[in-house]
């Protein structure tokens, strides 16, 4: 009878053990969670990008690139200033160049000259996705120059220049005018549509739109860097 209470009271003390092993064991797993092992698929890079670590999501670039691109963008990556003028001359007899049968007057236009890349010309096959290297190489086209700005403001009409026997102001038509307009701003169209003021220009074009996407590209992932080419 003694042996069977002996042996009953140990099997107590041993299962009474076990029972506090694992209280304590789970105390010391609620205290200590970085001990749990648990995985939801994200790996934490920094503090800005976030890793989807075989979740199934891929991001593509390209897809957030042009994800605004139902607007019109053109993006101004250079501007040329210029001067150019006209001289106008009257004659008193028009068959006859002399100087003393003939007024002068000068005609200035001071203008602004647009240099653009049209951001709305990019498609998907533009957007070259690179994983080894992390880069997204983007091909645009060339600037060119897409608009021409006069001042009204800038309009400099000097003085008649009158001669001996040619006096007074020189008469303009609303289709003189016109003509000379139109001849000033071919001038400053030639001024500003020159191969040094277009490479310049081209490489305005590659700094100002790595600046305007290498953002949005480190926003997805910091890891990657942003190449700009021309198609």
């Amino acid at each position: 009878m003694m042996n069977k209470q002996k042996r009953y009271n140990i099997a107590v003390y041993i299962l009474a053990g076990l029972l506090v092993v694992v209280l304590i064991s789970g105390l010391l797993r609620e205290n200590n969670p970085l001990q749990m092992d648990m995985s939801d698929g994200i790996e934490q890079i920094d503090l800005d990008t976030i890793y989807l670590n075989a979740s199934g999501v891929e991001v593509n670039f390209s897809e957030v690139i042009l994800s605004d691109h139902k607007e019109t963008r053109k993006l101004i990556v250079s501007t040329q200033e210029g001067k150019v003028s006209t001289e106008l001359t009257d004659r008193l007899i028009k068959q006859l160049d002399f100087n003393f049968l003939k007024k002068t007057q000068t005609v200035s236009y001071t203008g602004t000259g647009y240099f653009v890349v049209d951001l709305d010309n990019l498609t998907a096959s533009n957007i070259i996705e690179d994983n080894e290297t992390r880069t997204i190489t983007i091909k645009i086209d060339h600037a060119y120059l897409q608009a021409i700005e006069i001042d009204p403001n800038n309009i400099i009409i000097d003085e008649v220049k009158e001669s001996l026997f040619a006096r007074g102001d020189i008469e303009l038509t609303v289709s003189d005018y016109n003509a000379i307009e139109k001849d000033l701003r071919t001038r400053l169209e030639k001024k500003f549509d020159t191969a040094a003021n277009g490479q310049e220009a081209d490489a305005l074009a590659i700094k100002m739109v790595k600046e305007v996407y290498e953002p949005i590209v480190k926003a997805i992932d910091r890891r990657y860097s942003v190449i700009v080419e021309f198609k």
